[in-house]
């Protein structure tokens, strides 16, 4: 901050004292303005000075206490050393034994020394302004003081007056001195305003009302937003007691017990604020409170702009309209969904895997009233239990090694007034039945490690694999959890009971990954489609799209004439592995090894599976099993395979 800038007010009567200040401060780049006016006369246009933007002022012992009191700027005073007034009493007494010593407001010490060392006698009159001044001067000249010593102003009394006068010198180096502190004190004043200015920015810049007390509970600080809602002007209450605008504030009680009070309901104009007041401590002393409150209605509305921040991006990504069919049962099970998401109901999806239940949920959350709201998926089976709780309902700090700083909100949280799908919903332990069925009853979670109950507003959609009433009846899920989530069901039924619908979607999908390769989409003969539909497809669409895939792939690169046969005969033997493997432990692929370790009915079972397959061919289901013609002519008269 440069210093060549800085203004200074002096006051003084003296034109000695006047040219040896011009004389000091004449090669300075200051402002420098001197004023002749004195004690309660100075004030005035001190006041005036201050509003012209003086900042800071240099005057005599008395008419700084003066101006002190009346001013927010500095004042400084030319000092009065002992050995200056010791200089000045020597020169008085050559001119009387009896000398008048006028002091401001009290008198000064060790005058008895210098009455024994000057061989006179000092008289010491208390004075309080000029009119206090002349007076005093009056009184002892009548009284046979013939001669002064002070300052300017008793100087003019003085000559008025018609009695000698010595004035109390000040030397060009404590004067220079003084300037200087005051350029310094200047200087500081700035930084000290501009950090003023910053705090007040900063407390008026607060969402929040905020009054600071002193240690009697008296307001000394009121930002705007406080000022707003108790509908006063910037200094109505200054130096008032905060109960005089919050009837019942604990302040005091903050300040006796050094403690703070936070998050207590209360009444402003007859709306609904929470205040929090605390103690501000000096050396373990209270020497004020702030007090701070903030509209309910804001809090909640805060509170959901947190939550859309934090769910940015979860959003459903499909519709009903991306789904391919041509049956009658998914065109009516459509339609139900349709109506389905026009409610607020819990809705259970149930079907196999890759049937697409996380579709419906994505289509049945964009028709739904929370569209715009997030969209929260979750896998209950791809956590393991203590994950996935703290996944759900989040955590708070501290609560176990490794949590994050701060805590975490939960996916409830994220997923507030929008869909949260809780996928594989029959997979998840016990435990977590029970604190996803307070959810369901209680609207409201309770994050792990933490006390404080958060209130959330979802839709929940559950997708299950298996029929939970089973689940149920086997003990695994619990009743109570079934009937909450079970309020609206959509049963999805698997490819093979949609056997119309394969042919549209293997053309979709075709299409999809030839577009997806740059490859020309390839021509599949209606005997092959034929046989696709008479194929069971235990892993639904997302089985069928993973086989298209491969179609699209090895056909269009050519790498045997005969790669749908192919293709197709990869797609019976590993069903076959499957389900061999469903039925027993470690099976091997071949059916020679697997004759030793399965029973006959298992084989059996086995050889009219691949039979069904390639349509009671025994050439093709021979290549199936990977045994030759004669052994399966064999193994069909054994098992009296008709």
């Amino acid at each position: 901050m440069q210093t060549n800038n800085v203004t200074v007010g002096i006051f003084a009567s003296s034109q000695p004292v006047i040219k040896r200040i011009k004389a000091i401060t004449a090669h300075q780049q200051d402002q420098i303005h001197i004023n002749t006016q004195g004690l309660d006369d100075a004030i005035p246009e001190a006041i005036e000075m201050q509003r012209n933007g003086i900042e800071v002022i240099i005057s005599r012992r008395g008419t700084a206490h003066l101006l002190r009191e009346n001013l927010r700027i500095p004042v400084l005073s030319f000092p009065h050393r002992s050995l200056d007034i010791l200089v000045s009493l020597k020169a008085a007494a050559s001119i009387s034994r009896r000398i008048l010593l006028p002091t401001f407001r009290q008198k000064m010490d060790g005058m008895l020394i210098l009455e024994e060392l000057l061989d006179i006698e000092i008289v010491q009159k208390i004075y309080n302004d000029r009119q206090g001044l002349e007076r005093v001067i009056s009184q002892s000249k009548r009284k046979g003081c013939e001669v002064v010593v002070g300052g300017s102003v008793s100087e003019q009394i003085s000559e008025t007056l018609g009695i000698r006068f010595v004035g109390i010198r000040t030397s060009d180096e404590d004067m220079a001195a003084t300037i200087e502190n005051a350029k310094s004190v200047a200087i500081s004043g700035r930084e000290e305003r501009a950090t003023a200015r910053r705090y007040r920015s900063i407390i008026d810049a607060a969402s929040d009302g905020i009054i600071a007390v002193n240690d009697k509970g008296r307001i000394i600080t009121i930002n705007s937003k406080a000022r707003q809602i108790l509908h006063i002007g910037k200094d109505e209450v200054m130096n008032h007691s905060i109960t005089d605008l919050i009837p019942n504030c604990p302040v005091q009680h903050v300040l006796a017990t050094k403690k703070p009070v936070q998050d207590l309901l209360g009444q402003i104009h007859n709306d609904q604020y929470v205040f929090s007041h605390l103690p501000v401590l000096l050396d373990d002393e209270a020497i004020g409170a702030v007090s701070t409150f903030r509209d309910i209605g804001k809090i909640m509305r805060t509170e959901n702009v947190v939550r859309s921040s934090l769910s940015k991006g979860l959003v459903a990504k499909y519709n009903f309209d991306e789904l391919v069919y041509d049956s009658l049962e998914m065109e009516d099970l459509l339609n139900v969904s349709r109506e389905y998401a026009k409610t607020e109901s819990t809705i259970l999806l149930v079907g196999e895997t890759g049937t697409g239940k996380e579709i419906f949920a994505h289509g049945i959350h964009n028709l739904s009233r929370r569209s715009r709201h997030p969209f929260v998926s979750i896998n209950c089976t791809a956590l393991p239990e203590q994950l996935l709780e703290s996944e759900l309902f989040g955590y708070e700090e501290g609560s176990f090694t490794g949590s994050k700083k701060g805590g975490k909100p939960g996916q409830f949280e994220i997923a507030h007034k929008g869909t949260i799908f809780l996928d594989e919903i029959d997979s998840t332990p016990k435990a977590m039945q029970i604190r996803l069925l307070r959810v369901l009853q209680e609207r409201e979670i309770l994050r792990v490690g933490g006390d404080r109950k958060i209130p959330v507003d979802v839709r929940i959609i559950a997708a299950a694999s298996r029929d939970l009433h089973h689940a149920v009846l086997e003990g695994k899920f619990r009743a109570d959890l079934f009937y909450r989530i079970n309020v609206l069901c959509l049963q999805i039924p698997p490819l093979r009971r949609r056997q119309e619908d394969i042919p549209v979607l293997l053309d979709y999908f075709i299409k999809l990954f030839s577009n997806r390769q740059n490859f020309k989409p390839i021509m599949i003969p209606e005997e092959y489609v034929y046989k696709l539909k008479q194929y069971d497809w235990p892993g639904n669409v997302r089985q069928l799209r993973n086989f298209a895939e491969r179609l699209v792939i090895n056909c269009s690169l050519h790498r045997r004439h005969d790669m749908l046969n192919v293709l197709y005969r990869e797609l019976i033997q590993k069903t076959i592995l499957t389900q061999s493997s469903l039925a027993k432990p470690k099976p091997s692929f071949e059916l020679k090894n697997r004759i030793k370790e399965t029973t006959l009915k298992s084989e059996k079972a086995i050889i009219i599976k691949a039979l069904s397959q390639a349509r009671y061919s025994k050439s093709k289901a021979a290549k199936l099993l990977g045994i030759s013609r004669t052994t399966l002519w064999r193994k069909i008269k054994e098992h009296s395979i008709d």
